[in-house]
């Protein structure tokens, strides 16, 4: 598909009128800060009922074809089951394959989706543009555990931009708060569920949440990644999460990842779980 085609498919026949100036603002954005020369890096194709744009040759294309295949997500917690009116925040959001598609689950809700790195951010924008998810509230910051500016270090080929490691000599400026600002600045009382994956920065984002707050939250889907912060250790954060109220369980997939499952046990409306029983720059 060539750029033409792209922003005609895009403007004319997927996006209302009150969305165009929004995205072709965000596309040219993008161009401009990713230096793309040829519109070919950019790619929009059909995964799995949804229309997605992506970077060819990143872990876009991963993302997306382990997505098509098989939800990579809502299987690892089969103890949920989104409701319509259920209020989702997914910390890392990257291009928005998870928001997406968990906006289509709750149409009545909201999806809170958390990007800090600008040129994905634009993505994220484009992508729920594309696919109608009004009820995606997009957000350009880092979650972290202090509130003002941070760096976020760039890994090659979008495998993994850190707040807490640096992966590379590229890096860019962007704005932070904490868990608990984000939900004092959004409103948000109570959260149904939460998809956490921002390459070690789960660590000082969770041991520095007061209980009181982690408590507001259902259920937590958190990739660990002890390779990256080995300030602690993920029993240290399963040991603040229990002290919180929340059951967990281990999923490594190798000696320093894996992931969470913590389920809030104090929740009024909690279903048994199988094995266990808008804020821009800094908030």
């Amino acid at each position: 598909m060539t750029f033409p085609e792209f922003l005609r498919l895009t403007y004319r026949r997927l996006l209302p009128r009150s969305l165009r100036a929004v995205v072709k603002g965000a596309l040219f954005r993008l161009f401009k800060a990713t230096g793309i020369e040829s519109p070919s890096q950019l790619k929009i194709g059909l995964f799995n009922g949804f229309e997605f744009a992506y970077r060819q040759g990143t872990a876009d294309e991963w993302v997306l074809e382990a997505s098509s295949h098989d939800d990579m997500y809502f299987w690892r917690v089969p103890g949920y089951r989104p409701r319509e009116s259920d209020i989702i925040l997914d910390i890392g959001a990257h291009i928005g394959t998870f928001a997406v598609l968990a906006a289509s689950k709750v149409p009545h809700g909201a999806v809170h989706a958390i990007e800090a790195c600008d040129e994905t951010f634009n993505l994220l924008r484009i992508n729920a543009a594309l696919n109608g998810s009004a009820n995606v509230i997009t957000h350009h910051l880092a979650i972290s555990d202090r509130e003002g500016l941070c760096t976020l270090y760039q890994d090659s080929h979008n495998w993994g931009h850190s707040t807490v490691h640096q992966q590379s000599y590229h890096s860019e400026t962007v704005g932070c708060c904490t868990l608990q600002q984000f939900f004092e600045k959004t409103h948000t009382e109570k959260c149904n569920f939460v998809r956490m994956n921002c390459e070690g920065a789960e660590f000082p984002i969770l041991l520095s949440t007061p209980r009181d707050v982690l408590r507001r939250i259902r259920m937590m889907l958190v990739d660990y990644h002890c390779d990256l912060w080995t300030m602690n250790s993920k029993e240290d954060l399963v040991s603040h999460l229990e002290a919180s109220g929340f059951d967990c369980n281990f999923h490594p997939s190798n000696e320093d990842r894996g992931w969470i499952v913590a389920l809030n046990r104090d929740w009024v409306d909690v279903r048994p779980v199988p094995g266990l029983g808008r804020c821009h720059g800094h908030c």
